[in-house]
């Protein structure tokens, strides 16, 4: 079982690999699902350390969402911007993760 799960919701199909290859040696699971699937994955009792959204209409209604579980009022969200990079990324994940960076 991995230390850490992370959900991410969103239209760049490449972005969980990205991000997984990005973290190294990270004991990270990153489940990748579209909206209408990750409603129902934030409902179940997965725990999930941190859930990325895409900053989109629809990405900011399932933050609202996960919000609104009791489960998930306090698992950390980030909504990711296309043109933040994906260096920036990682560094928000692993501040979430509470995991050093990388130089």
């Amino acid at each position: 079982m991995p230390s850490h799960r992370v959900l991410y919701a969103g239209a760049d199909a490449c972005l969980p690999a990205r991000i997984r290859d990005g973290l190294g040696g990270l004991d990270c699971f990153v489940v990748s699902a579209p909206a209408n699937i990750a409603r129902t994955f934030l409902q179940s009792d997965i725990k999930y350390s941190l859930l990325l959204f895409d900053e989109t209409a629809e990405g900011v209604e399932l933050q609202r969402f996960a919000r609104s579980l009791p489960h998930r009022e306090h698992t950390p969200v980030i909504l990711v911007k296309k043109s933040g990079g994906l260096g920036t990324l990682l560094d928000a994940v692993r501040r979430r993760l509470g995991t050093p960076r990388v130089p």
